[in-house]
């Protein structure tokens, strides 16, 4: 669990955006983007690492699903940007 978790949960129950400050896949680069949180895998004996689920929203309401492991999150900030969880649609890659 990263230490913004309540910043993620609580933006979830408010339907607010957040700001993600991350680590890509590499360490190399870090990329900061706002983000929709959609939920939160703990840590498991599967998964061995905890994960945070965002909606990558983008265009109108197409977007996708974006994974980030709990290790990987420098930051999670607050907005005041809020958004509509329904209805949203996702791209396929195929597409």
């Amino acid at each position: 669990m990263h230490q913004d978790h309540k910043i993620f949960i609580q933006a979830i129950k408010d339907k607010k955006k957040v700001l993600v400050q991350h680590h890509d896949d590499t360490g190399k680069s870090t990329h900061t983007k706002v983000y929709r949180p959609l939920f939160y895998i703990p840590k498991n004996g599967h998964t061995g690492s905890a994960h945070y689920y965002f909606w990558d929203g983008g265009k109108g309401k197409e977007g996708n699903i974006f994974r980030v492991v709990a290790e990987q999150i420098v930051r999670i900030g607050q907005t005041q940007e809020s958004f509509e969880p329904t209805g949203f649609t996702l791209v396929d890659e195929k597409k």
